[in-house]
């Protein structure tokens, strides 16, 4: 009896080993989230999604995970401020455990100017950590003017003709298998480091 305990124990701990990761995100039209679920494809491991940022509770995800990937799609005001507001709250909890940061936004990225843009989408969330994260990347996102609420429809038609002297269009620049070879970096990353914490932190120095 006392050996069907200690194997239910074993196999207690090991589930909650495997659920350390959570990926969470901030989406406003789907394009994130499915970029979220690519790049949890990508990592082969078990990951958590947690999507809802609006009301996931915060003290309590920083206690359930040891490790974080954090990402946000970008509209007109920037990345979602739920997910600022989760950084900069939690910042010493989260200290050391922000193991990526990915953005899904409409800039194009081949261009200096692109370029430039899409690192002051990262900026704000840089700001939240005590160091940036080894991993970060943009992925392109998706707009389909008919689904638009009609506020967002007309503030895009505004920010098409003033900033780039463009109609409003369609257009989609998901990318399933970019996302889900991040996942597949974010996760070598993560086999790095608890690589390194496993000595302090493994099975047997629990028993």
């Amino acid at each position: 009896m006392m050996a069907l305990f200690f194997g239910c124990d074993i196999a207690r701990l090991t589930e909650e080993q495997k659920k350390k990761t959570a990926l969470i995100y901030a989406t406003r039209y789907g394009a994130t989230k499915e970029t979220a679920g690519w790049i949890q494809e990508g990592m082969q491991e078990p990951v958590d999604l947690l999507l809802d940022i609006e009301s996931i509770s915060f003290p309590d995800v920083t206690a359930r995970y040891d490790h974080f990937i954090i990402g946000s799609g970008v509209w007109i005001g920037g990345v979602h401020k739920k997910i600022i507001e989760f950084l900069e709250s939690r910042k010493n909890e989260l200290s050391g455990r922000v193991l990526a940061t990915f953005v899904v936004c409409g800039t194009d990225g081949s261009t200096e100017n692109g370029r430039k843009r899409v690192d002051g989408y990262f900026t704000p969330l840089y700001a939240c950590l005590d160091k940036r994260p080894l991993l970060s990347r943009y992925f392109g996102g998706r707009v389909i003017v008919e689904n638009l609420t009609d506020e967002d429809r007309e503030a895009l038609r505004v920010f098409y003709k003033t900033y780039l002297r463009a109609e409003l269009r369609s257009w989609d620049r998901t990318d399933p298998e970019k996302a889900a070879l991040f996942g597949g970096e974010a996760n070598r990353l993560l086999g790095e480091k608890v690589s390194v914490s496993e000595p302090t932190n493994n099975l047997v120095s629990r028993v």
